[in-house]
């Protein structure tokens, strides 16, 4: 076995016969390390849509640095489908209402930099693609989607969700982080 040796720090490393080199680590999911940088969040809120076809929750990354959307968990008092779309326009609220963002890490003050509000008819928004959906098949059911790819948001950009049929009560919770790019 070949020993490298740093000069500056005199820190060794060792190469097998292999030419591999030996190393112990310990590997963490993307998610978990967002959180334990204070960079993971949970946008909570509930509301009752005014009818059907309405936006009723916007994100917007107003910071430099992208934000993902990992997942969304939810349920409704009345059966539903949700779909998320990509948006451009300037929104136009109803209300007043802002969108409750809390760090994962109980530890951390940092919070992204968003727009995140959720109300009874969000309008002034243009759909440039509906990138997923939910059918929200049965009342008071929690239901969740996970993202596999997520859904990255670069600075400008926006999201928003859209109930196609019915009124009533929506709890939604948005699992979000921002990338480090270091």
């Amino acid at each position: 076995m070949a020993i490298i040796q740093d000069a500056a720090s005199g820190q060794t490393a060792v190469v097998n016969s292999s030419h591999r080199l030996l190393v112990g680590s310990v590997s963490r999911s993307e998610d978990r390390q967002s959180n334990i940088n204070g960079d993971y969040y949970s946008a909570f809120f509930q509301v009752t849509p005014a009818g059907a076809n309405d936006y009723f929750f916007y994100l917007r990354n107003d910071g430099v640095e992208d934000i993902t959307v990992t997942d969304f968990r939810m349920s409704s008092t009345v059966t539903t489908r949700l779909l998320i779309h990509r948006v451009v326009g300037t929104p136009v609220f109803a209300g007043a209402n802002t969108t409750t963002i809390t760090s994962r890490n109980l530890g951390s003050s940092k919070s992204p930099l968003v727009t995140a509000r959720d109300d009874t008819d969000i309008t002034g928004l243009t759909s440039e693609g509906i990138m997923f959906f939910e059918d929200m098949s049965a009342i008071d059911t929690l239901f969740d989607l996970r993202l596999s790819s997520t859904i990255i948001i670069p600075q400008g950009q926006a999201i928003a969700m859209q109930r196609v049929g019915a009124t009533g009560l929506i709890t939604i919770d948005v699992s979000m982080s921002k990338v480090d790019i270091a």
